[in-house]
């Protein structure tokens, strides 16, 4: 259990971190512990590209520094991103729920640290706790990067009625650029992949930023209505009386209906069913 805890709590700190920054229209905690799951879950198909395209043989023993690059360059890098990003690619990017360019980052972050803590387990299961030294500050913050970078596109992919595909091919190959860049510099030169993560988690907190000003949502707000048992009007949750024959609003559980699309919704839900769109109740 302990290396469980070791393993696990930096990927959820800097989960956390993140997510608190995402306020106009925070994604459900369901969906995101949904995909930090699919994140450990894409370890799986990583692992098994990882030894079918041979990168355990070229870095077995002491490898030279071609070995590396080329390992990490051509197999590490693109088989590990490509695996987080389909994590994101099959679930949540294909929810109701992902409906602003900030969610593209979001998912990513959760995918990647999911991913990430896993691989953490499995370093400190071989190598004992004492590995998590280096890897919750660097390993862990670098997986969350490289995934900010397509996290990024797939926003803006889907913003632009999914026309820019070129955008997203390219961030995908620059993320497994920069993640080889990464895993090449741990062998060689530890400084650098230290600049690199600190460079690219500073991006990675901007980009957040800027997506919350790039909402569509920054200046909508949906506050669902209830229906007059009096005379059948709609009415805001928050009135105390109808504003169409003055009756008072029926106390306890009602059905109340979502301000964009009109469907019926249970008096508790925090999202439309049907649109997806989250209710402001306070």
């Amino acid at each position: 259990m302990s290396f469980v805890l070791v393993a696990f709590t930096p990927g959820l700190f800097w989960l956390w971190f993140f997510l608190r920054h995402d306020k106009i229209r925070p994604e459900p905690l369901r969906l995101i512990a949904v995909t930090f799951v699919l994140g450990c879950v894409s370890t799986i198909p990583a692992g098994l590209g990882n030894y079918l395209f041979g990168a355990g043989n070229l870095l077995e023993g002491s490898p030279n520094f071609i070995s590396v690059v080329t390992a990490m360059a051509l197999v590490v890098g693109p088989v590990e991103e490509l695996c987080k990003f389909g994590a994101v690619w099959l679930g949540p990017f294909r929810s109701l729920y992902f409906d602003e360019p900030v969610d593209g980052l979001v998912y990513s972050f959760a995918a990647s640290l999911g991913f990430a803590s896993l691989e953490n387990f499995l370093y400190v299961l071989q190598y004992g706790p004492e590995v998590m030294i280096g890897r919750a500050p660097l390993s862990t913050v670098g997986h969350l990067v490289f995934g900010s970078i397509w996290g990024f596109a797939l926003g803006q992919y889907y913003i632009t009625g999914k026309r820019r595909r070129s955008l997203l091919l390219g961030s995908l190959a620059l993320a497994a650029g920069a993640h080889a860049l990464f895993n090449i510099l741990v062998f060689s030169f530890p400084l650098g992949a230290v600049a690199l993560t600190v460079a690219g988690g500073i991006w990675s907190y901007r980009a957040i930023r800027r997506g919350q000003k790039d909402s569509p949502f920054r200046f909508r707000r949906n506050y669902p209505r209830v229906r007059c048992e009096n005379c059948h009007e709609y009415m805001s949750m928050f009135n105390r009386f109808c504003t169409k024959c003055g009756a008072p609003r029926a106390e306890g559980k009602a059905t109340i209906v979502c301000s964009h699309c009109s469907s019926q919704n249970r008096s508790d839900a925090a999202f439309c069913t049907e649109c997806g769109d989250q209710f402001m109740k306070g």
